[in-house]
Formats: structure tokens, C-alpha cells, sequence
């Protein structure tokens, strides 16, 4: 198995790959916390119709944004639409519930969410997984049973119809869906369907296009979380069971820029993203089948000036969450990584340097020789190293730098 180039310049950076196989390899532990938090949320919480808010936090190299995909990859393998982001590269898209809809439609499988809607229509006249996929018309297969064309189109858009009514949607968010259904089961208009996308992107449609589209409903603060309810009603409905989105990398709201000395986020930058977190925290009644894991360092919760603290009207909804104690508790909301790893047990980082070294021979990362130029020397180390030695960040970094490894371009060859 080979891995990307960008795969391994992560890993010697000490940040978390996005191959979520290697993630999945590269894991143990996951008994203390992964495992319960799977149980709980992704199998039980979420899919009856739960929201569920986390936080992840500790020092750096704790494993916050290797567990942040870990989850991404458990949720994929569950049937849930997956969405991991760096607040570092995020922006402004993090600072409303409208921004972040966007975000989420912008990372939208649109073939699988069409598939999925179609399918279900296909189920609820009889046709099952083996018949009919949703991939293609369902028209020639209803007209096949004996049906003429007229009354097989008819029969079709009252089950169509019928679906929606029942998933309680918006008269928008029904009008836009039945547009995509009718084309994808009927192939009637293509226009149509190019104007819903549009639409359901949280694009604002010209006068004309409102008119022949239907599609009046604008995106904007007002309107966002109902329109986000609606999304996750129609990615349920499409055969997945809700939206898991994961934010990493949240200490970039209190850290400055090198060169300049200010700080990457203004303080109204971080009100704007707190008062996000609490608009998520306070819709759990009514975003169902919707799940966010954020992730930082512990300064996010310790920092009065700019860290959680300072927005009071999310410090109150979080801070039940601390419960003072040197013992790691998996079922709360704010989860202590640091605490995490301790209740590993005193071996866990020996067992790791143990597993590390057989997973990486097997995606084909090999240390060079001699000949080749391999040190092992502290210069070649690119992290800075403000991580604890006994991390599984450390680790993972010294365990590829270990006398020097090909570069990517070599193990790629």
C-alpha cells in the first residue's frame, strides 16, 4: 500500500494523515474513549436523532487531531456524510450558521445524495437495493410491471410526494427536492436541476431564476438553521444517517501571526465563531442526526482573554462539562486527551514505538541507508518539538526520522 506524498509530509510533520486506513493501522487504545464514543454517539445517539456537541482538549501532541480521524473514519464506515476541517484554513466560513452550511454543501456528494433520495422512492414502490439502485430512471422499470407511461409517471410523483411530506421538510427544501427527484427518476429537465444544486449550495438565484425554479428562500442568518435542519432531513432521507463534522486545529484563535505580531483572528472574529459553537449547542433539539467534534489546546478552555471564557454565553453551556479530578471521564463533553492518554497505562507508549515501526514498512515507508544519506541526526526533525517526549506525536515523528527515511518522492518510485 502506498501512501501520498502529502500523506507523508504530514506524518513527518508530526500532524495526522488523512488516509484513513493509515489512521485506523496507526491506532490502538481505543477502549478508554474511541470505542464508547462509538457505541454511544455514531451507533445509538446520533442515528436516533440526537445532536451532539464535543469538544477535544489537551497539549499538543496528544492525539487530538489523530482521534478527530479516527471518528471521520468510523463515521464513514457507518453511513454518515463526514466533513474534517482546519480552522486554520477555515476563516470567515466559521463565522455563522450560514457560512458553515455553505461549507458543508461545498463538501456534498451530490451523486450519492441524489442516488440515495431516488433509492428510497424506488423502496417505497417495491423495488429494493437489488432492483433498483437509483442510478438510473425508475420510469422503464414501473412501466415494465404493466403500467403505461402516463399513469407509471403519475404513480411516481405521488410516491414522491408522499416521501417528502412525511420527512416534514420546508416548502422550499420539498420544492428543491422534488425538482431533483423528478429529474433523476423521470429525466424530465436538467435546467431544473441545475437551479435546485444551486439553490440547495445556499447560491442566490437571480429574479428569473426564483421564477422558474420556485425557489424563493434566500440563505442568510435568519433563515440558516432552518435551512441546515433541512439538509440534515434530506441527507437522512438519502440513506445516511446524519452529519458528522469535525473542526481541528481551534488554538489558531488565540495564536499570532509570526511576522506580524497580531493575532490571526480578531476579537470579533472569535465572538463571531464562539457565538457559532453556541447556536449549534442550543439548536440539539431541533438539528437532529447532526454531530460536531471541535478540537484545540487546553489554553481554549484556560484563556479568560480568548479562549471559551471570554464568550460567556458558551462558557455556561461547556462548563458543565469540567468536572475537576485526575481521572479520565469518556463520557463527557470536553474530553481531556491528556488525561486520555494517561489512563492508557504506563506501557502505552512503549506498545506504540512497538506497532509504529511494522505499520509503516507496510504502506512502504522504510528507513534509508546509509548510502542514502540517512543521519537520524536532531536537525532533521521539522516539528520544533514543543510536544511532550512522551506523546504519540513525538513518537510517531522520531519513529519516521529514526535514521533517516526516503523522502516521498523515492518511496513513491
Amino acid at each position: 500500500m502506498a501512501l501520498s506524498v502529502e500523506d507523508i509530509r504530514l506524518l513527518r510533520a508530526g500532524s495526522a494523515p488523512g488516509q484513513l486506513e493509515l489512521i485506523r493501522d496507526m491506532t490502538l487504545g481505543t477502549d478508554v474513549w474511541l470505542d464508547p464514543f462509538t457505541t454511544h454517539c455514531l451507533d445509538t445517539y446520533i442515528p436516533a436523532g440526537g445532536c451532539k456537541f464535543k469538544l477535544l482538549v489537551g497539549e499538543e501532541g496528544s492525539g487530538k487531531s489523530h482521534c478527530l480521524r479516527a471518528i471521520e473514519d468510523r463515521a464513514s464506515q457507518r453511513g454518515y456524510v463526514t466533513l474534517w476541517m482546519s480552522a486554520r484554513t477555515a476563516g470567515s466560513k466559521l463565522c455563522d450558521v450560514a457560512s458553515l452550511y455553505r461549507l458543508i454543501t461545498e463538501n456534498l456528494d451530490r451523486e450519492s445524495l441524489s442516488r440515495g433520495l431516488a433509492s428510497a422512492v424506488g423502496a417505497a414502490l417495491g423495488y429494493g437495493p437489488s432492483l433498483y439502485d437509483g442510478r438510473s430512471a425508475l420510469l422503464p422499470y414501473v412501466i415494465e410491471e404493466g403500467f403505461d407511461a402516463p399513469d407509471a409517471m403519475r404513480e411516481i410523483r405521488i410516491t414522491t410526494a408522499r416521501m417528502l411530506r412525511q420527512a416534514d421538510l420546508g416548502a422550499s427544501f420539498f420544492t428543491c427536492a422534488n425538482t431533483l427527484l423528478r429529474d433523476r427518476l423521470l429525466q424530465t429537465d436538467a435546467r431544473a436541476v441545475q437551479l435546485a444544486w444551486k439553490w440547495l449550495s445556499g447560491e442566490k438565484l437571480d429574479p428569473k431564476e426564483r421564477r422558474e425554479s420556485g425557489l424563493f428562500e434566500v440563505l442568510n442568518r435568519t433563515t440558516a438553521r432552518r435551512w441546515l435542519d433541512g439538509l440534515l432531513k434530506l441527507v437522512v432521507l438519502g440513506g445516511q444517517k446524519g452529519i458528522v463534522l469535525l473542526i481541528d486545529d481551534l488554538d489558531v484563535l488565540h495564536e499570532r501571526n509570526p511576522e506580524t505580531g497580531r493575532f490571526l483572528y480578531t476579537p470579533s472574529s472569535n465572538k463571531d465563531t464562539f457565538e457559532l459553537f453556541r447556536q449549534l449547542i442550543d439548536d440539539a433539539d431541533v438539528l437532529r442526526h447532526f454531530l460536531i467534534v471541535v478540537a484545540g489546546r487546553r489554553s481554549l478552555i484556560e484563556d479568560d482573554r480568548r479562549g471559551f471564557k471570554s464568550y460567556e454565553a458558551l462558557w455556561m453551556r461547556l462548563q458543565t462539562g469540567l468536572v475537576p479530578g485526575n481521572r479520565f471521564n469518556p463520557l463527557s463533553d470536553i474530553v481531556d486527551m491528556d488525561l486520555h492518554l494517561t489512563a492508557q497505562g504506563p506501557y502505552f507508549v512503549e506498545k506504540l514505538a512497538a506497532h509504529l515501526p511494522s505499520v509503516f514498512d507496510r504502506y512502504g515507508i522504510r528507513k534509508r541507508s546509509a548510502a542514502m544519506g540517512g543521519t537520524g541526526s536532531d536537525k532533521d526533525d521539522p516539528v520544533g518539538m514543543a510536544a511532550s517526549p512522551a506523546s504519540p506525536k513525538r513518537l510517531v515523528v522520531e519513529t519516521l526520522h529514526a535514521g533517516g527515511i526516503q523522502e516521498p518522492s523515492e518511496v513513491m518510485s
